[in-house]
C-alpha cells in the first residue's frame, strides 16, 4: 500500500498532508495509521491549530481506495469490521483538542467527504467537487458517519447527499453548508493559514474549552452530572488562568495578547 502522511509545523499551527497523489490522495490502512498516530502526538503537542489537506491541486481524499476493500469473507475483513480503524481516525480527528480546519483543494468524495466534515472548519476551493458515492457501490453507510452528516448539514441535505450520490459543486456544497467559505485555488492556502494563525492566537484554554463543550453539546441535550462537572472545571480553569489576567491586561494597554495556554 503506498501513500503517506507529512506533517509541517509553522508556530502553533500544525499542517497535516495526506500524500498519495497517484491514487488522488485516496485513503488505505498505511494511511489511517500514519494519520491517526500523527494527529495523537500533535494532541500531545502545543498545536493551537491543525490545517488537514491533500496533495496536490487534484484532491483532497477521494475516499478509501476500492482495490483495498476487502472482499466480505476474507480475515481482513473481519479485522476492519473488529478494530474499525477508519472509525479511529476519524475520532482522532473530531476529539482533537484543538480547532481542525479541512483545506478542501480538490475531490472529496465518501470517507474523504466525512473526514472533512469531521473536521470543525472547512474552507473549499470553487473548484472543488464533492460526493457521497455508496450508493453506486452497493454500500451502506455508518449510522455514525450518517449522523455526522445529520449534524452539519441537516435530514433534508444529507438524503439527497447519500441517495442521489451526485457530484456536488463547491457552489451547491456552499448552499449545502457542506462547506463554511469557497474561494479561488490560488488563494485558498493563504486564506486558511490565516484563520489558523488568528486561532492560534487567541487564548487556548478557551478554544478548547469550547470545543470540548460544543461537543458535548452534540452529545447531550442536559448534560448527566458527571459531564456537568467536566464543563464546570472547564470554565473554571479558564477563569483562575494566567491567559485571562493577560487578555484583560493586553484590553487595557490596546496590545495584540501573549497566550500560553495555562
Amino acid at each position: 500500500m503506498g501513500g503517506k502522511v507529512i506533517v509541517e509545523r509553522d508556530a502553533g499551527v500544525a499542517t497535516v498532508t495526506l500524500s498519495n497523489p497517484a491514487k488522488k490522495n485516496a485513503l488505505n490502512l498505511k494511511i489511517l495509521n500514519e494519520l491517526k498516530a500523527a494527529l495523537d502526538r500533535l494532541s500531545e503537542e502545543d498545536t493551537r491549530c491543525l490545517i488537514l489537506r491533500g496533495e496536490g491541486s487534484e484532491a483532497f481524499c477521494a475516499g478509501y481506495d476500492i482495490t483495498q476493500i476487502p472482499a466480505g469473507g476474507s480475515g481482513e475483513a473481519q479485522v476492519l469490521l473488529s478494530s474499525n480503524p477508519f472509525d479511529d481516525m476519524i475520532r482522532a480527528i473530531e476529539s482533537f483538542p484543538s480547532p481542525v480546519i479541512a483545506m478542501l483543494n480538490g475531490f472529496a468524495f465518501g470517507g474523504g467527504l466525512e473526514m472533512a466534515v469531521a473536521c470543525d472548519i472547512r474552507i473549499a476551493s470553487d473548484q472543488a467537487v464533492f460526493g457521497m458515492t455508496p450508493a453506486r457501490l452497493g454500500i451502506i453507510y455508518r449510522p455514525a458517519g450518517l449522523m455526522r452528516f445529520v449534524n452539519t448539514i441537516g435530514l433534508p441535505a444529507t438524503k439527497e447527499l447519500f441517495y442521489t450520490a451526485r457530484k456536488v459543486s463547491s457552489r451547491r456544497a456552499l448552499d449545502l453548508k457542506l462547506v463554511g467559505r469557497v474561494c479561488p485555488p490560488e488563494e485558498l492556502p493563504q486564506v486558511v493559514l490565516e484563520m489558523a494563525r488568528e486561532i492560534a492566537g487567541n487564548a487556548p484554554l478557551s478554544i478548547r474549552g469550547t470545543k470540548r463543550i460544543l461537543a458535548l453539546c452534540m452529545q447531550f441535550r442536559d448534560f448527566p452530572p458527571g459531564e456537568a462537572s467536566v464543563v464546570e472545571n472547564l470554565i473554571r480553569s479558564c477563569m483562575e488562568s494566567r491567559d485571562l489576567l493577560e487578555g484583560k491586561q493586553a484590553f487595557l494597554e490596546k496590545r495584540k495578547p501573549v497566550f500560553q495556554g495555562r
